[in-house]
């Protein structure tokens, strides 16, 4: 009997060509590549179609049909390579590849024996991306790239050499400034997106509280803390393994496994509690009217709903937490963080998927002090009546 096996793509195909949502956490930076390898793969797509389409025109004879050919043939290849390559592909293999799309361009008009050739039009789809998606510095290379392709061409063509000039200056003039228009407005929507990133203070990977917003609950709690006396405790987690997260998984699987863990933080806390992811892999969580052992106690609850949830798949997940509490292990915030990173550290070097209290020499002679009901003070003259 016959076994039919299909390979899956992730994302899927319809993903890629922009044809279905992204399934699943996306952050902001693979989103942006995505776009950028979808919108360059529709460019060489487009090139091809028109490659094909010069060749079944009646001018296909006023032109050389090798030449169109083996551009759109390339055009092809490329766009299944970013089809293929999509959201995984490094950022400067995109460069790359419109520098290809300018050289084949110029291989076009060139084959076309006329430097007014209506391929000229394409290195604006060339500026357009490069300054829409690029940076400044990688967009002027762009820029500049398509300049001398163009005064080559002018160079071979047997126009006057007034004319040549006339016509590269006003092209050159004319694709740069529509390059910088495309720029400026990418930049002010960059500085839009950022408006409002920092008013939200919301995580968009994982529904929870960026640092910004962990850093004011927190200095919040502290603050109602010392007015009313009440205690606060801090869990700091993050997911155990050697080295980074991103370098043992891929960039997406990495999104969904934080997505997934930051979900079961957010399910687990109480409702006066705040889950926040504060850095790509750490998360913390603002318990108050809370001591380190109520801290404790929601640090395992989430470890073993983390620990059931992978415990069966092929890569079992597990969180470490290192958790203090105010006023025992620190007056700020400052002296706080440092505590629970030091007892996440400890967490992590005992083997992960566990919870550890931070501890300190002071702390314990304090509380020794209390359990024995004897002042440090009273301990201090005996010591020296000795």
């Amino acid at each position: 009997m016959p076994i039919s096996t299909a390979v899956a793509i992730d994302p899927p195909s319809l993903e890629r060509l922009g044809l279905r949502p992204a399934g699943g956490p996306q952050n902001r930076e693979r989103a942006e590549r995505a776009a950028a390898a979808r919108s360059l793969m529709y460019l060489f797509v487009v090139g091809a179609l028109v490659a094909a389409a010069a060749l079944a025109s009646p001018v296909a004879d006023h032109i050389s049909t090798s030449r169109i050919g083996i551009t759109g043939g390339c055009s092809a290849l490329i766009a299944l390579l970013l089809f293929a390559g999509y959201d995984r592909l490094p950022a400067w293999t995109l460069s790359v590849f419109l520098l290809c799309g300018s050289m084949l361009i110029e291989w076009s008009i060139y084959s076309a024996s006329d430097p007014t050739s209506p391929f000229l039009l394409f290195y604006v789809w060339v500026a357009f991306y490069a300054f829409y998606f690029l940076s400044r510095f990688q967009a002027a290379l762009q820029a500049a790239f398509i300049g001398v392709a163009y005064g080559a061409v002018l160079a071979l063509s047997n126009e006057p050499f007034r004319t040549q000039i006339v016509r590269w200056v006003v092209f050159t003039v004319a694709l740069v400034v529509a390059g910088l228009l495309v720029r400026v407005m990418r930049e002010r929507i960059d500085a839009l997106l950022g408006s409002l990133n920092s008013v939200s203070r919301t995580d968009l990977l994982t529904g929870l509280l960026d640092d910004r917003g962990f850093e004011e609950i927190l200095e919040k709690e502290l603050e109602r803390g010392r007015r009313s006396g009440n205690r606060v405790a801090i869990a700091l987690a993050r997911i155990d393994g050697d080295g980074r997260l991103r370098e043992r998984v891929d960039d997406r699987r990495a999104d969904e496994l934080l997505s997934e863990i930051g979900g079961e933080i957010g399910g687990t806390v109480r409702l006066n509690d705040e889950g926040a992811r504060i850095d790509d892999e750490h998360f913390a969580i603002v318990c108050p009217y809370t001591d380190e052992q109520g801290g404790v106690v929601m640090a395992e609850r989430i470890a073993s709903l983390v620990r059931e949830r992978y415990g069966d798949s092929d890569a079992p997940q597990t969180l470490s937490f290192g958790v203090a509490s105010y006023p025992k292990h620190g007056s700020g915030s400052d002296a706080l963080m440092h505590a629970v990173r030091q007892a996440l550290d400890e967490a992590r070097m005992l083997g992960g998927d566990r919870a550890v209290t931070f501890f300190s020499a002071e702390s314990s002679i304090e509380e020794r002090l209390r359990g024995a009901d004897v002042s440090l003070e009273v301990l201090t003259s005996e010591s020296r009546s000795s």
